[in-house]
């Protein structure tokens, strides 16, 4: 990094290009599970980015600071069998291609415990769908979501909102793949072995500790959870 924009105010690791190193160095370190926060958590939250929280195993792909594992989940998950309680994952599964996303969730399954909850949280495909049909139609009483910045560049119409979400940031390693309404959703968690699947709202829920929905995010996000189905023994 240019000397210039170094700072002894700073800490060296609060800088993205000392972040960016760390990371590729720690990423998918199994020494990163011996730490005794790791060890003694039971609940995760996957895809965390820079919303960290106490109580959680935070891991993401990208390190800082505040990130208990970095790791890449698209190798699965570094848990054992039944061993969380909870999993918490916001607007991280629509990253994924959905061959990949239903991996991650079968990982989800895999490490959670039988009486476990995973809250799921994506961007609501329904939502931008239906208000898309519904302004082309002539009704303009329901916008989209972040609709009053969009519309400022002239050449804004309803379909632009929808490419947005669809493809937003589609050039980038990190950018969305597949877009989940609540049907799509409930079917892939039932096909890898949840059961239970229920449409949530914004902080509600059935275990108080995943209840940590990020606000800014409510006005376009799917809420979903689901608890591992029975396993049916010979």
């Amino acid at each position: 990094m240019p000397l210039r924009t170094f700072s002894f105010q700073r800490s060296p690791t609060s800088y993205a290009k000392v972040q960016a190193a760390l990371g590729h160095v720690i990423r998918n370190r199994s020494y990163q599970l011996r730490r005794p926060r790791v060890r003694q958590c039971a609940y995760l939250d996957v895809g965390c980015g820079p919303n960290t929280h106490e109580g959680f195993i935070n891991l993401d792909y990208l390190w800082h600071p505040k990130i208990d594992v970095c790791w890449d989940i698209a190798r699965g998950l570094p848990f054992r069998d039944g061993s969380m309680q909870g999993i918490f994952s916001e607007h991280c599964l629509e990253h994924f291609p959905l061959p990949a996303g239903q991996r991650l969730l079968a990982e989800f399954r895999r490490v959670l415990a039988p009486a476990g909850t995973l809250r799921i949280v994506v961007p609501d495909a329904g939502i931008y769908l239906r208000t898309y049909a519904r302004q082309v139609a002539g009704d303009l009483t329901t916008a989209f979501p972040y609709q009053a910045e969009e519309a400022e560049d002239p050449l804004w119409s309803p379909v632009v909102s929808v490419n947005r979400v669809f493809y937003q940031d589609r050039e980038s390693p990190f950018g969305h793949r597949t877009m989940y309404d609540f049907q799509l959703l409930r079917q892939v968690l039932v096909a890898v072995g949840f059961s239970a699947v229920v449409q949530r709202e914004f902080g509600q829920g059935t275990d108080s500790r995943l209840l940590i929905d990020t606000p800014s995010r409510r006005v376009e996000s799917l809420y979903v959870e689901a608890t591992p189905a029975p396993v049916n023994l010979p």
